[in-house]
Protein backbone atom coordinates (compact mmCIF):
# COMPACT_ATOMS: atom_id res chain seq x y z
CA UNK A 1 0.00 0.00 0.00
CA UNK A 2 1.39 3.40 -1.02
CA UNK A 3 0.86 6.60 0.94
CA UNK A 4 2.12 10.13 0.33
CA UNK A 5 2.75 13.01 2.70
CA UNK A 6 3.26 16.07 0.52
CA UNK A 7 4.01 19.78 0.69
CA UNK A 8 6.17 19.91 3.79
CA UNK A 9 9.63 20.86 4.99
CA UNK A 10 11.31 17.54 5.76
CA UNK A 11 13.64 17.73 8.75
CA UNK A 12 16.68 15.45 9.00
CA UNK A 13 19.66 15.72 11.32
CA UNK A 14 21.74 17.35 8.57
CA UNK A 15 19.35 19.44 6.46
CA UNK A 16 15.79 20.49 5.74
CA UNK A 17 14.23 19.65 2.39
CA UNK A 18 11.16 21.09 0.72
CA UNK A 19 9.28 18.09 -0.61
CA UNK A 20 7.21 14.99 -0.06
CA UNK A 21 7.57 11.51 1.44
CA UNK A 22 6.34 8.39 -0.31
CA UNK A 23 5.55 5.45 1.96
CA UNK A 24 5.10 1.81 0.98
CA UNK A 25 4.22 -0.96 3.44
CA UNK A 26 5.04 1.19 6.43
CA UNK A 27 8.53 2.15 5.20
CA UNK A 28 9.88 5.32 3.62
CA UNK A 29 10.20 4.37 -0.05
CA UNK A 30 11.23 7.72 -1.52
CA UNK A 31 11.89 11.32 -0.52
CA UNK A 32 10.86 13.68 -3.30
CA UNK A 33 12.32 17.17 -3.33
CA UNK A 34 10.95 20.16 -5.16
CA UNK A 35 7.64 20.19 -6.98
CA UNK A 36 6.30 17.04 -8.58
CA UNK A 37 2.79 15.99 -9.53
CA UNK A 38 1.54 13.68 -6.80
CA UNK A 39 -1.71 11.95 -6.00
CA UNK A 40 -4.52 14.31 -5.10
CA UNK A 41 -5.44 12.20 -2.05
CA UNK A 42 -1.98 12.58 -0.50
CA UNK A 43 -1.82 13.97 3.02
CA UNK A 44 -1.08 17.69 2.75
CA UNK A 45 1.41 18.97 5.34
CA UNK A 46 0.45 22.51 4.28
CA UNK A 47 3.95 23.87 4.38
CA UNK A 48 4.67 22.76 7.95
CA UNK A 49 7.77 20.97 9.16
CA UNK A 50 7.82 17.17 9.05
CA UNK A 51 10.03 15.70 11.76
CA UNK A 52 10.88 12.07 12.33
CA UNK A 53 8.76 10.35 14.97
CA UNK A 54 10.45 11.03 18.29
CA UNK A 55 11.72 8.40 20.73
CA UNK A 56 10.98 8.69 24.44
CA UNK A 57 14.04 7.04 25.98
CA UNK A 58 12.81 7.53 29.55
CA UNK A 59 9.10 6.95 29.99
CA UNK A 60 7.50 6.09 33.32
CA UNK A 61 4.12 4.76 32.25
CA UNK A 62 3.43 3.39 35.74
CA UNK A 63 1.72 0.10 34.89
CA UNK A 64 1.60 -2.26 36.78
CA UNK A 65 0.94 -1.08 40.31
CA UNK A 66 0.45 2.65 39.86
CA UNK A 67 -2.45 2.79 37.43
CA UNK A 68 -3.97 5.62 39.48
CA UNK A 69 -1.13 7.77 38.11
CA UNK A 70 -0.88 6.52 34.54
CA UNK A 71 -1.63 3.55 32.33
CA UNK A 72 0.19 2.26 29.28
CA UNK A 73 -2.80 3.25 27.13
CA UNK A 74 -3.09 6.80 28.50
CA UNK A 75 0.65 7.42 28.47
CA UNK A 76 1.20 6.18 24.95
CA UNK A 77 -1.73 8.20 23.65
CA UNK A 78 -0.07 11.26 25.19
CA UNK A 79 3.16 10.21 23.47
CA UNK A 80 1.52 10.15 20.04
CA UNK A 81 -0.05 13.56 20.68
CA UNK A 82 3.42 14.83 21.54
CA UNK A 83 5.04 13.47 18.37
CA UNK A 84 6.64 10.45 20.08
CA UNK A 85 6.12 7.27 18.08
CA UNK A 86 8.37 5.01 20.16
CA UNK A 87 8.68 4.76 23.95
CA UNK A 88 11.23 2.98 26.13
CA UNK A 89 9.43 1.89 29.29
CA UNK A 90 11.14 2.33 32.66
CA UNK A 91 10.91 -0.40 35.33
CA UNK A 92 9.72 1.83 38.22
CA UNK A 93 6.58 -0.22 38.65
CA UNK A 94 5.04 -2.31 41.42
CA UNK A 95 6.61 -4.77 41.44
CA UNK A 96 9.65 -3.34 39.62
CA UNK A 97 10.68 -5.22 36.47
CA UNK A 98 13.68 -7.04 37.93
CA UNK A 99 13.13 -10.65 36.79
CA UNK A 100 12.79 -12.32 33.41
CA UNK A 101 9.25 -13.45 34.25
CA UNK A 102 8.20 -9.89 35.15
CA UNK A 103 9.84 -8.62 31.96
CA UNK A 104 7.75 -10.96 29.81
CA UNK A 105 4.59 -9.97 31.68
CA UNK A 106 5.40 -6.31 30.94
CA UNK A 107 5.98 -7.00 27.26
CA UNK A 108 2.58 -8.71 27.12
CA UNK A 109 0.92 -5.70 28.79
CA UNK A 110 2.37 -3.37 26.21
CA UNK A 111 1.37 -5.63 23.33
CA UNK A 112 -2.24 -5.40 24.53
CA UNK A 113 -2.34 -1.69 25.35
CA UNK A 114 0.34 0.43 23.67
CA UNK A 115 -0.67 3.00 21.08
CA UNK A 116 2.92 3.48 19.89
CA UNK A 117 5.91 1.22 19.30
CA UNK A 118 7.76 0.25 22.44
CA UNK A 119 10.79 -1.38 24.01
CA UNK A 120 11.47 -2.23 27.64
CA UNK A 121 14.20 -1.15 30.04
CA UNK A 122 15.05 -3.85 32.59
CA UNK A 123 15.48 -3.04 36.27
CA UNK A 124 17.70 -4.58 38.88
CA UNK A 125 18.47 -4.55 42.59
CA UNK A 126 21.29 -5.96 44.67
CA UNK A 127 19.22 -9.12 45.18
CA UNK A 128 18.31 -9.49 41.51
CA UNK A 129 21.75 -9.10 39.91
CA UNK A 130 21.80 -12.85 39.01
CA UNK A 131 18.77 -12.23 36.73
CA UNK A 132 21.09 -10.28 34.43
CA UNK A 133 22.68 -13.60 33.46
CA UNK A 134 19.29 -14.91 32.30
CA UNK A 135 17.80 -12.14 30.17
CA UNK A 136 18.04 -12.19 26.40
CA UNK A 137 19.87 -9.01 25.33
CA UNK A 138 17.65 -8.59 22.27
CA UNK A 139 14.54 -8.34 24.48
CA UNK A 140 15.53 -5.18 26.36
CA UNK A 141 16.87 -1.70 25.72
CA UNK A 142 19.26 -1.83 28.67
CA UNK A 143 19.56 -2.16 32.46
CA UNK A 144 18.28 0.74 34.57
CA UNK A 145 20.44 1.37 37.66
CA UNK A 146 19.59 3.88 40.39
CA UNK A 147 22.81 4.85 42.13
CA UNK A 148 20.70 6.97 44.50
CA UNK A 149 17.05 7.04 45.40
CA UNK A 150 14.19 9.39 46.03
CA UNK A 151 10.61 9.09 47.26
CA UNK A 152 9.40 6.73 44.52
CA UNK A 153 12.55 4.74 43.75
CA UNK A 154 11.76 1.01 44.07
CA UNK A 155 15.36 -0.21 43.84
CA UNK A 156 18.57 1.63 44.65
CA UNK A 157 22.14 0.35 44.23
CA UNK A 158 24.46 2.84 45.97
CA UNK A 159 27.24 0.34 46.67
CA UNK A 160 30.12 0.51 44.18
CA UNK A 161 30.82 -3.20 44.65
CA UNK A 162 27.29 -4.07 43.50
CA UNK A 163 27.57 -1.59 40.64
CA UNK A 164 30.83 -3.22 39.55
CA UNK A 165 29.10 -6.64 39.41
CA UNK A 166 26.40 -5.17 37.16
CA UNK A 167 28.88 -3.39 34.89
CA UNK A 168 30.92 -6.59 34.48
CA UNK A 169 27.91 -8.73 33.57
CA UNK A 170 26.61 -6.05 31.21
CA UNK A 171 29.94 -5.80 29.40
CA UNK A 172 30.25 -9.55 29.05
CA UNK A 173 26.69 -9.94 27.75
CA UNK A 174 26.59 -6.87 25.51
CA UNK A 175 24.05 -4.93 27.60
CA UNK A 176 23.78 -1.16 28.02
CA UNK A 177 23.66 0.22 31.57
CA UNK A 178 21.34 3.23 31.92
CA UNK A 179 22.44 5.20 34.95
CA UNK A 180 20.35 7.41 37.21
CA UNK A 181 23.54 9.13 38.33
CA UNK A 182 23.39 10.67 41.79
CA UNK A 183 25.72 9.86 44.66
CA UNK A 184 23.63 8.48 47.52
CA UNK A 185 26.09 9.35 50.31
CA UNK A 186 26.21 12.96 49.23
CA UNK A 187 22.42 13.15 48.81
CA UNK A 188 21.78 11.71 52.27
CA UNK A 189 24.35 13.90 54.01
CA UNK A 190 23.30 17.12 52.29
CA UNK A 191 19.54 16.59 52.71
CA UNK A 192 20.04 15.79 56.41
CA UNK A 193 22.12 18.93 56.91
CA UNK A 194 19.54 21.19 55.24
CA UNK A 195 16.70 19.65 57.23
CA UNK A 196 18.59 20.20 60.50
CA UNK A 197 18.91 23.86 59.48
CA UNK A 198 15.14 24.00 59.16
CA UNK A 199 15.27 24.64 55.41
CA UNK A 200 12.01 23.69 53.69
CA UNK A 201 12.21 25.74 50.49
CA UNK A 202 12.62 24.38 46.97
CA UNK A 203 16.04 25.99 46.61
CA UNK A 204 17.21 23.84 49.53
CA UNK A 205 16.22 20.76 47.52
CA UNK A 206 18.27 21.90 44.50
CA UNK A 207 21.20 22.80 46.73
CA UNK A 208 21.06 19.39 48.42
CA UNK A 209 21.13 17.65 45.04
CA UNK A 210 23.58 20.06 43.47
CA UNK A 211 26.03 19.57 40.62
CA UNK A 212 28.56 17.70 42.75
CA UNK A 213 25.97 14.98 43.46
CA UNK A 214 25.38 14.12 39.80
CA UNK A 215 28.92 14.69 38.59
CA UNK A 216 30.40 12.40 41.24
CA UNK A 217 28.05 9.56 40.27
CA UNK A 218 28.56 10.09 36.53
CA UNK A 219 32.34 9.90 36.92
CA UNK A 220 32.03 6.75 39.02
CA UNK A 221 29.87 5.21 36.28
CA UNK A 222 32.34 6.27 33.58
CA UNK A 223 35.34 4.84 35.45
CA UNK A 224 33.56 1.52 35.98
CA UNK A 225 32.64 1.52 32.29
CA UNK A 226 36.25 2.17 31.31
CA UNK A 227 37.49 -0.67 33.52
CA UNK A 228 34.96 -3.28 32.35
CA UNK A 229 34.28 -1.97 28.81
CA UNK A 230 30.59 -1.45 29.60
CA UNK A 231 28.29 0.60 27.38
CA UNK A 232 26.62 3.32 29.46
CA UNK A 233 23.92 5.96 29.03
CA UNK A 234 23.62 8.73 31.62
CA UNK A 235 19.95 9.49 32.24
CA UNK A 236 18.57 13.03 32.66
CA UNK A 237 21.99 14.69 32.74
CA UNK A 238 21.97 18.35 33.69
CA UNK A 239 25.61 19.54 33.93
CA UNK A 240 28.75 19.92 31.89
CA UNK A 241 30.57 17.61 34.30
CA UNK A 242 28.36 14.62 33.44
CA UNK A 243 29.13 15.01 29.76
CA UNK A 244 32.82 15.40 30.61
CA UNK A 245 32.57 11.96 32.24
CA UNK A 246 30.90 10.59 29.11
CA UNK A 247 33.72 12.03 26.98
CA UNK A 248 36.26 10.42 29.30
CA UNK A 249 34.66 7.01 28.81
CA UNK A 250 34.61 7.47 25.04
CA UNK A 251 38.30 8.36 25.09
CA UNK A 252 38.95 4.81 26.23
CA UNK A 253 36.78 3.20 23.57
CA UNK A 254 33.62 2.88 25.65
CA UNK A 255 30.25 3.31 23.96
CA UNK A 256 28.80 6.12 26.08
CA UNK A 257 26.13 8.79 25.77
CA UNK A 258 23.73 10.92 27.75
CA UNK A 259 20.32 12.53 27.56
CA UNK A 260 18.81 15.82 28.70
CA UNK A 261 15.15 16.18 29.63
CA UNK A 262 12.78 18.74 28.24
CA UNK A 263 11.99 20.05 31.72
CA UNK A 264 15.68 20.54 32.59
CA UNK A 265 15.99 22.71 29.48
CA UNK A 266 12.74 24.62 29.84
CA UNK A 267 12.67 25.27 33.62
CA UNK A 268 15.27 26.59 36.06
CA UNK A 269 15.39 27.28 39.79
CA UNK A 270 13.97 30.72 38.95
CA UNK A 271 10.66 28.97 38.21
CA UNK A 272 10.32 27.61 41.76
CA UNK A 273 8.65 30.81 42.92
CA UNK A 274 5.72 30.22 40.56
CA UNK A 275 5.54 26.44 40.24
CA UNK A 276 7.02 25.15 43.49
CA UNK A 277 7.02 21.39 43.96
CA UNK A 278 5.21 20.80 40.65
CA UNK A 279 8.71 20.96 39.20
CA UNK A 280 10.42 19.02 41.96
CA UNK A 281 12.45 16.52 39.95
CA UNK A 282 15.45 14.31 40.53
CA UNK A 283 18.13 15.27 39.65
CA UNK A 284 17.05 18.74 40.72
CA UNK A 285 16.62 21.76 38.47
CA UNK A 286 19.65 23.97 37.89
CA UNK A 287 20.28 27.70 38.02
CA UNK A 288 19.65 29.92 34.99
CA UNK A 289 23.42 30.08 34.44
CA UNK A 290 23.83 26.30 34.33
CA UNK A 291 20.70 26.04 32.19
CA UNK A 292 22.17 28.44 29.64
CA UNK A 293 25.28 26.29 29.39
CA UNK A 294 23.11 23.18 28.98
CA UNK A 295 21.33 24.77 26.02
CA UNK A 296 24.67 25.65 24.45
CA UNK A 297 25.77 22.03 24.86
CA UNK A 298 22.68 20.94 22.94
CA UNK A 299 23.52 23.41 20.20
CA UNK A 300 27.16 22.33 20.06
CA UNK A 301 26.27 18.64 19.69
CA UNK A 302 27.61 17.64 23.12
CA UNK A 303 24.21 16.26 24.19
CA UNK A 304 23.27 12.90 22.68
CA UNK A 305 19.60 12.56 23.59
CA UNK A 306 16.52 14.63 24.42
CA UNK A 307 13.52 13.07 26.16
CA UNK A 308 10.63 14.04 28.41
CA UNK A 309 11.26 11.64 31.32
CA UNK A 310 7.48 11.46 31.57
CA UNK A 311 6.91 10.92 35.31
CA UNK A 312 3.26 11.40 36.29
CA UNK A 313 2.21 11.68 39.93
CA UNK A 314 -1.09 12.61 41.57
CA UNK A 315 -1.19 16.28 42.54
CA UNK A 316 -1.66 15.46 46.22
CA UNK A 317 1.65 13.57 46.12
CA UNK A 318 3.41 16.67 44.81
CA UNK A 319 2.39 18.97 47.66
CA UNK A 320 3.27 19.46 51.31
CA UNK A 321 6.73 19.05 52.83
CA UNK A 322 9.29 19.47 50.04
CA UNK A 323 11.43 16.67 51.48
CA UNK A 324 8.50 14.24 51.27
CA UNK A 325 6.80 15.42 48.07
CA UNK A 326 7.47 13.01 45.22
CA UNK A 327 9.94 13.79 42.44
CA UNK A 328 8.97 13.95 38.79
CA UNK A 329 6.63 15.69 36.40
CA UNK A 330 4.62 14.51 33.39
CA UNK A 331 5.41 15.93 29.95
CA UNK A 332 5.67 13.49 27.04
CA UNK A 333 2.94 15.42 25.20
CA UNK A 334 4.46 18.84 25.86
CA UNK A 335 8.20 18.19 25.47
CA UNK A 336 8.67 18.70 21.72
CA UNK A 337 6.81 22.02 21.84
CA UNK A 338 8.63 23.03 25.03
CA UNK A 339 11.99 22.25 23.43
CA UNK A 340 11.20 24.29 20.30
CA UNK A 341 9.81 27.16 22.37
CA UNK A 342 12.84 27.11 24.67
CA UNK A 343 15.25 26.95 21.74
CA UNK A 344 13.72 30.04 20.10
CA UNK A 345 13.68 31.81 23.47
CA UNK A 346 17.38 31.07 23.92
CA UNK A 347 18.74 31.47 20.37
CA UNK A 348 16.12 33.47 18.46
CA UNK A 349 13.54 32.84 15.76
CA UNK A 350 16.19 32.85 13.03
CA UNK A 351 17.70 29.72 14.62
CA UNK A 352 14.42 27.76 14.52
CA UNK A 353 15.46 25.35 11.78
CA UNK A 354 18.77 24.66 13.48
CA UNK A 355 16.81 23.68 16.58
CA UNK A 356 14.53 21.37 14.61
CA UNK A 357 17.56 19.56 13.18
CA UNK A 358 19.02 19.16 16.68
CA UNK A 359 15.70 17.70 17.86
CA UNK A 360 15.66 15.28 14.90
CA UNK A 361 19.16 14.15 15.86
CA UNK A 362 18.79 13.96 19.63
CA UNK A 363 15.27 12.55 19.86
CA UNK A 364 15.37 10.25 16.83
CA UNK A 365 18.45 9.42 14.77
CA UNK A 366 21.08 9.53 17.50
CA UNK A 367 19.21 7.60 20.17
CA UNK A 368 17.90 5.01 17.69
CA UNK A 369 21.41 4.21 16.53
CA UNK A 370 22.86 4.21 20.04
CA UNK A 371 20.31 1.73 21.36
CA UNK A 372 20.25 -0.52 18.29
CA UNK A 373 17.03 0.39 16.49
CA UNK A 374 18.30 1.70 13.13
CA UNK A 375 14.85 1.43 11.53
CA UNK A 376 13.80 4.32 13.80
CA UNK A 377 16.80 6.54 12.99
CA UNK A 378 15.12 9.47 11.27
CA UNK A 379 13.66 10.27 7.87
CA UNK A 380 15.60 8.21 5.36
CA UNK A 381 14.70 5.67 2.69
CA UNK A 382 14.17 2.21 4.17
CA UNK A 383 13.33 3.40 7.68
CA UNK A 384 9.96 3.05 9.36
CA UNK A 385 7.69 5.87 8.24
CA UNK A 386 7.39 7.40 11.71
CA UNK A 387 6.67 11.09 11.24
CA UNK A 388 5.26 14.07 13.09
CA UNK A 389 4.05 17.33 11.56
CA UNK A 390 4.44 20.34 13.81
CA UNK A 391 2.88 23.78 13.81
CA UNK A 392 5.48 26.49 14.27
CA UNK A 393 3.21 29.31 13.11
CA UNK A 394 0.56 29.28 15.84
CA UNK A 395 0.96 29.31 19.60
CA UNK A 396 -0.49 26.51 21.70
CA UNK A 397 -2.06 27.59 24.98
CA UNK A 398 -1.60 24.45 27.08
CA UNK A 399 -4.88 23.44 28.74
CA UNK A 400 -5.99 20.41 30.73
CA UNK A 401 -8.53 19.58 28.05
CA UNK A 402 -5.69 19.06 25.55
CA UNK A 403 -3.88 16.44 27.62
CA UNK A 404 -4.04 12.67 27.21
CA UNK A 405 -2.00 11.71 30.27
CA UNK A 406 -4.36 10.18 32.84
CA UNK A 407 -4.00 12.81 35.58
CA UNK A 408 -4.49 15.75 33.17
CA UNK A 409 -2.12 18.18 34.84
CA UNK A 410 0.98 19.84 33.51
CA UNK A 411 3.66 22.20 34.74
CA UNK A 412 3.28 23.85 31.32
CA UNK A 413 -0.42 24.57 31.81
CA UNK A 414 -1.32 28.13 30.86
CA UNK A 415 1.86 28.65 28.86
CA UNK A 416 1.97 29.47 25.17
CA UNK A 417 4.24 27.09 23.26
CA UNK A 418 5.18 26.83 19.61
CA UNK A 419 5.84 23.59 17.78
CA UNK A 420 2.77 21.60 18.80
CA UNK A 421 2.42 18.37 16.76
CA UNK A 422 -0.69 18.44 14.58
CA UNK A 423 -0.35 14.97 13.01
CA UNK A 424 1.61 11.83 13.85
CA UNK A 425 2.25 8.85 11.59
CA UNK A 426 3.37 5.47 12.91
CA UNK A 427 4.80 3.18 10.26
CA UNK A 428 2.98 5.26 7.65
CA UNK A 429 -0.39 5.19 9.39
CA UNK A 430 -2.01 8.42 10.53
CA UNK A 431 -2.56 7.72 14.23
CA UNK A 432 -3.06 11.22 15.66
CA UNK A 433 -4.42 14.44 14.16
CA UNK A 434 -5.51 17.74 15.67
CA UNK A 435 -6.25 16.51 19.16
CA UNK A 436 -7.70 13.12 18.24
CA UNK A 437 -6.24 9.61 18.41
CA UNK A 438 -7.23 7.79 15.23
CA UNK A 439 -5.93 4.25 15.82
CA UNK A 440 -5.94 2.21 19.03
CA UNK A 441 -3.50 -0.39 20.39
CA UNK A 442 -1.42 -0.12 17.24
CA UNK A 443 2.02 -0.32 18.80
CA UNK A 444 4.57 -3.05 18.14
CA UNK A 445 7.33 -4.46 20.33
CA UNK A 446 10.83 -3.60 19.15
CA UNK A 447 13.44 -6.34 19.42
CA UNK A 448 17.05 -5.79 18.46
Amino acid sequence: MKQIIKNGYIVTSEKILNGSIIVENGKIAEIVTGKRELSADAYDAQGEYILPGLIETHGHFREPGFEHKETIADGTRAALAGGFTTVFDMPNTKPPITTVDLLHEQIDRYKKSSYCDFAINFGTSALHIPELEKIKPEEIVGIKVFTAGHQTTPTTIPDLGDQARIWEIAARRGLIVLVHAENQQLVSARETAFQKMGRSDMMAYSEARSEIVVEMAAWEAAILAKYFGTSIWILHASTRGEFDAIAYARKYGVKAGGEVTGYQLFFTTADYKKLGSLIKVSPALRSPQVNKELWQMVRDGVVDGICSEHTPHALEEKGGDIWKAVSGTPGVQETAAAFITGWVRMFGQDALEEGLMRLAQCASAGVANFFGFPQKSGIKVGNDADLTIIDTKNKWLVKKADLFSKLRWSAYEGMKLIGRPTATFLRGNLVYENGKILKSNFGEWLKK
